[in-house]
C-alpha cells in the first residue's frame, strides 16, 4: 500500500513540473488564457538597400576661349556636360518583431527574459544580456546642382577699368595765325574679357616664377624663408584656381538612395527596379531615353526546405501540449545589379525563410535547464543544465 501511495505522489510531482510551462500562439483564437501570461515574439528580417551616387558637372572657364593663345594649351572643354556613377552600394539586414509570431507562455514565467522589444532572449537564465539594438534611421536630402550658381568669382588681380585716351583737335588764333591744337580727353572704361584673360594668364606666368624662384633657393635674403613647403602648396593652389579659368572646373555631389525590403516567405526569386540612374539627374525615379535602371535581386537558398518536410511529418508524433517556439532560420541571396553587372553580391539570415518549431514541453520539467536564444533571427544558440 505504502508503494502504491508513493507512485501516486511522483505521478502528481511529475505532473505538477509538467505543467509548469504552457505555451499558445496568439493566432490560436481557440485557447482561453485563464492564468496570468507573457507574450513574447519571434523576429522577422528587414533587407536595407543604400545606394551613394555621385554626380559630377563640368563647368568651363571664362577664358577658356583663350587659353591656346595665352597659355598654349589646347582642347579645352567649352561646353558644360553632367556625369553620374554609382560609388558605393550597401546591403544589409535589421530585425523586427513578427506580429504573425507571437505566443502566450503560462506557468513559470520569470524565468524567460525578454528584450526591450519583446523578442524572447533566455529561458531559466538571468545573466543572458539584453539586446537593444534599434534600426537605423535614413533620411534622404536630394541635391542638385544650381544653374544660377557662380562658381567664377576670381577674375584678375587688378581693377576692372581703363582709361581710353582720345585726342581732338581745336583752331586757335595767335598773332593773326591760326594753329590746330591737340586736346586729350580719357575716357574710363570697362575692360573686355580678352583683356581681363590676358591679365589672369600673366599672373599665372608670375605665380610660377614665384614658385620657381622658392623651389631653387633664390631667395632675397642670405636667410631662406621659414615653411618654403609651405608657400610652395599656397602657390599651387593659387595657380590651380587661375588654371580653372582657362581650363574648367568640376563640381560634385552625393546623393543617397534607400530602400527597405520585407523578404516574404512564400517568395523563392525575383527582381525589383530600385531606381533609374542618368547622367543628368542621377538618381530618378521615371524612366527615360537617357537612364539605366538599377535591379535588387533576390532568392530563397532553400537552406530549410528538407526540413520542412521532416518537420511536418514529425507532427502526427508530437505532444499537443508545445513547448516554447523557435525560429530555424533560412537564408537569402541579394544582389545589386547595374548595366548587366553585379554590383554587390551577399548572402543574409533570412528568419522567415526558415520555418517555426517548438520545443518539447517535458524538457521543461528539468529544474535546472537553460534555453539561450539569439534574439536577432529567433534561433536556440543553446541547450544546457545550469
Amino acid at each position: 500500500m505504502k508503494k502504491i501511495c508513493i507512485v501516486i505522489c511522483l505521478v502528481v510531482i511529475a505532473n505538477i513540473g509538467f505543467s509548469q510551462i504552457k505555451v499558445f500562439s496568439l493566432n490560436d483564437t481557440t485557447v482561453q488564457v485563464k492564468k496570468n501570461s507573457l507574450i513574447y515574439y519571434l523576429p522577422q528580417t528587414f533587407v536595407s538597400v543604400n545606394v551613394d551616387v555621385k554626380t559630377k558637372q563640368f563647368i568651363p572657364g571664362p577664358f577658356c576661349k583663350y587659353a591656346e593663345k595665352y597659355l598654349s594649351i589646347e582642347d579645352v572643354k567649352v561646353k558644360s556636360f553632367k556625369t553620374s556613377d554609382i560609388i558605393k552600394v550597401e546591403l544589409n539586414e535589421y530585425n523586427v518583431v513578427d506580429p504573425k509570431a507571437g505566443f502566450f507562455v503560462t506557468g513559470n514565467i520569470p524565468k524567460i527574459l525578454l528584450d526591450n522589444r519583446g523578442l524572447i532572449s533566455s529561458y531559466n537564465n538571468t545573466d543572458q544580456k539584453q539586446s537593444n539594438k534599434n534600426q537605423s534611421i535614413y533620411e534622404n536630402y536630394p541635391e542638385y546642382f544650381d544653374d544660377n550658381e557662380v562658381y567664377f568669382t576670381d577674375y584678375s588681380v587688378k581693377r576692372n577699368f581703363t582709361g581710353i585716351t582720345d585726342t581732338t583737335y581745336k583752331v586757335i588764333e595767335l598773332d593773326s595765325v591760326f594753329q590746330k591744337i591737340p586736346v586729350y580727353n580719357t575716357v574710363i572704361t570697362s575692360k573686355d574679357f580678352e583683356q581681363k584673360a590676358e591679365e589672369a594668364a600673366n599672373y599665372i606666368i608670375k605665380i610660377r616664377k614665384r614658385r620657381f624662384k622658392l623651389q631653387s633657393a633664390q631667395f632675397e635674403n642670405e636667410k631662406p624663408p621659414k615653411k618654403v613647403e609651405f608657400l610652395v602648396n599656397e602657390l599651387n593652389e593659387l595657380e590651380k584656381q587661375y588654371l580653372e579659368l582657362f581650363i574648367g572646373k568640376e563640381v560634385a555631389i552625393i546623393n543617397s538612395f534607400h530602400y527597405t525590403f520585407k523578404p516574404a516567405q512564400g517568395q523563392t526569386k525575383d527582381r525589383l527596379v530600385l531606381f533609374h540612374l542618368s547622367d543628368e539627374n542621377g538618381i530618378s525615379d521615371k524612366q527615360g531615353p537617357d537612364t539605366e535602371p538599377v535591379y535588387l535581386n533576390y532568392s530563397n537558398c532553400g537552406l530549410v526546405d528538407n526540413l520542412q518536410g521532416f518537420y511536418s511529418r514529425q507532427l502526427k508524433l508530437k505532444d499537443k501540449t508545445k513547448g516554447l517556439y523557435y525560429r530555424i532560420p533560412g537564408q537569402g541571396l541579394f544582389s545589386v545589379e547595374f548595366d548587366k553587372s553585379i554590383l554587390l553580391q551577399k548572402h543574409l539570415t533570412i528568419p522567415q525563410y526558415g520555418l517555426i518549431n517548438y520545443l518539447p514541453v517535458k524538457m521543461f520539467k528539468n529544474k535546472n535547464l537553460q534555453i539561450i536564444f539569439d534574439v536577432e533571427n529567433g534561433s536556440i544558440v543553446r541547450i544546457c543544465n545550469e
